[in-house]
C-alpha cells in the first residue's frame, strides 16, 4: 500500500513539474493563420476607428474648456496651502509642502484625443477564449 501511494504521488509531482514548463509550448501550437472572416472584421473595425479619431480630438478640445481652468484653480489652491503649511511649521514641513505643490501643479495641463481613447485590449497568455 505504501508503494502504491508513493507511485501515485510521484506521478502527480512529475505531471505538474513537466506540465508547467511545457504549457507555453502547448498554447503555441495553435493555428497562427486567422480565418478570412476574422481578417475582414478586423479591417472593418480599423476603418470604423478612423472617424472616431477626430471625434476624440474634438472631445479633448471641449474637455480642455473645463480641465485647464480647473487645473489652474487646483494649482493655485495647492500653492496657497503649501505656503500656509510652511508658515505654520516655520519651514519644518518643506518636503510635505513641496509634495502638495507638486501634486496640484504637476502632470498634464491640456488633454489630447489620445488621453480620451479607451486603452486597447491586451491579451495575456493562458487567457481562454470566450467564443
Amino acid at each position: 500500500m505504501k508503494t502504491v501511494s508513493r507511485a501515485i504521488a510521484l506521478t502527480v509531482v512529475l505531471s505538474l513539474v513537466l506540465g508547467g514548463p511545457l504549457a507555453p509550448l502547448a498554447s503555441a501550437q495553435q493555428s497562427t493563420e486567422p480565418k478570412p472572416d476574422v481578417m475582414q472584421e478586423a479591417m472593418k473595425a480599423s476603418a470604423a476607428a478612423e472617424p472616431n479619431k477626430a471625434a476624440y480630438d474634438v472631445g479633448a478640445g471641449v474637455a480642455n474648456v473645463f480641465f485647464v481652468p480647473g487645473k489652474v484653480v487646483l494649482c493655485g489652491m495647492s500653492s496657497v496651502f503649501s505656503l500656509t503649511l510652511l508658515a505654520i511649521t516655520f519651514g519644518n514641513a518643506y518636503r510635505e509642502a513641496a509634495g502638495v505643490a507638486r501634486e496640484g501643479c504637476g502632470g498634464k495641463w491640456t488633454l489630447v484625443g489620445e488621453d480620451l481613447r479607451p486603452a486597447p485590449e491586451t491579451r495575456r497568455p493562458f487567457e481562454w477564449e470566450t467564443n
